[in-house]
């Protein structure tokens, strides 16, 4: 079921008087959304606790007709703006429709609220093509940009190549231009794989209890022997993310240099990092455990950040972040046939996204999955899963390259979920299981 959500207001609307609930708490997004009415609609409503909650109902007005909402779902508890619900769709004709909320009590007569904002929907006519994913708001504060779609199934699996084994619960790998592998371990150590072989020492341990999430490579490596990296600490209370910039020397990483801190983290904690061809260093964060913070300006949690080497931000832009409304970003790379650069978010089960920065497209991800990582392989994006032993490769339309055409899953011959891959120069894929590094001829 794919569900679509509208953006709450800071404030909540009052009621029509008397003893009638207040308004749904709705602020529409400012463009028409498309839709194909298998979504679910969302808000806040304002109510004193649980028990006032539960005996509010609620009504979708289609163009002014009244239709009391089925299959309503609403949180245990509230913040701010109130207890966030959401119910299905009525059914609704292809087309242009205006969609409005409003709640109700009957206490032996029907006291209703005043309707909500008006939500402007297009609902396309239903297709055959069930594996593309589907379009949703061009908007970054839609709550929910779209829901889960259907992916094919490819008909073999890919063989692998072992590489080596040995490693432990790795989350990113990086190539050096020389081509040793960089491959981050979670528990805080960088190791180094020099051909088909890992070096005994590690080039990097943090300090007990860090998790390490993320590794880039300076492009400009073999002058400056730049290697970055994204670890969050261990203090779960107050836990924070880092991203530091070490120097390498004799497979040793030393010298470091922080350019970000002091970020709250999420439970678990979401961090990419990767160099653009601009030469510009591009990291993502997690909210840190607050949805609110995606869309707040004062805050990095839930951005995209494109900086300069040095950590400052770019002349060409007035601020660091150049994406805002991420939950979990589970990674991020470039299109090299349209440019567009796509980010997979990975949020609650059913409900990730796959999206681009600057356009703010959103396109839902089938419902069982779950990226760890992404990486464009020959115009196709595939996104791993530390969930299964499977990629999700995405085709993209040859002539716009901004509409993913085809969404297959691809069975990978390994044991276990894959963590972490990374493409090679010569076009080998590296994937990494939490053993093990094996690798693809794509």
């Amino acid at each position: 079921m794919r569900r679509l959500f509208i953006a709450s207001a800071i404030s909540a609307v009052a009621g029509c008087g008397g003893n009638a609930p207040a308004s749904p708490v709705v602020n529409p997004p400012p463009t028409t959304q498309t839709i194909n009415g298998s979504e679910r609609i969302g808000w806040d409503q304002p109510a004193a606790d649980a028990v006032d909650l539960a005996a509010i109902r609620y009504v979708i007005y289609v163009d002014g007709t009244r239709t009391e909402a089925a299959g309503v779902t609403c949180a245990a508890s509230a913040t701010a703006a109130g207890f966030a619900c959401t119910s299905r769709l009525p059914p609704l004709t292809p087309g242009a429709h205006a969609l409005q909320l409003a709640s109700f009590v009957d206490d032996g007569g029907v006291l209703e609220s005043a309707r909500s904002a008006a939500l402007q929907v297009t609902v396309m006519p239903a297709t055959t093509a069930s594996a593309a994913p589907g379009r949703a708001a061009d908007t970054a504060r839609a709550r929910e940009a779209a829901g889960p779609t259907a992916a094919r199934d490819a008909t073999r699996a890919l063989a692998t190549t072992p590489i080596l084994d040995g490693i432990d619960d790795p989350t990113d790998l990086a190539f050096a231009p020389d081509g040793r592998l960089l491959v981050a371990e979670r528990a805080g150590s960088i190791r180094i794989v020099r051909g088909d072989r890992l070096l005994d020492e590690p080039a990097l341990t943090l300090g007990s209890g860090s998790q390490l999430l993320a590794i880039a490579i300076d492009p400009d490596f073999t002058r400056t022997r730049f290697v970055f990296a994204i670890y969050a600490s261990a203090d779960a209370a107050d836990g924070t993310f880092t991203l530091v910039r070490f120097r390498e020397a004799a497979d040793t990483l030393a010298d470091a240099a922080v350019l970000l801190d002091r970020i709250p983290v999420g439970a678990p904690p979401r961090a990419s990092l990767r160099f653009g061809a601009d030469g510009k260093l591009y990291a993502a964060f997690d909210t840190g455990g607050d949805a609110r913070l995606a869309d707040d300006p004062a805050s990095l949690n839930g951005k995209l950040l494109r900086l300069n080497a040095d950590g400052t931000t770019p002349r060409d832009q007035r601020a660091p972040a150049i994406a805002e409304g991420l939950i979990a970003p589970a990674g991020f790379d470039w299109d090299s046939s349209g440019g567009a650069l796509w980010i997979a978010d990975a949020r609650e089960a059913g409900r990730s996204q796959l999206r681009t920065a600057a356009a703010n497209r959103r396109y839902a991800l089938p419902a069982e999955a779950a990226p760890s990582a992404v990486a464009f392989v020959r115009g196709d994006l595939w996104m791993a899963s530390a969930e299964s032993a499977q990629v999700l490769r995405v085709s993209f339309d040859p002539e716009t390259h901004t509409t993913p055409a085809r969404v297959e899953r691809v069975p990978i011959d390994v044991d276990g979920g894959i963590q972490a891959l990374a493409v090679a120069s010569d076009g080998r894929v590296y994937l990494a299981t939490r053993t093990r590094i094996v690798s693809i001829r794509n």
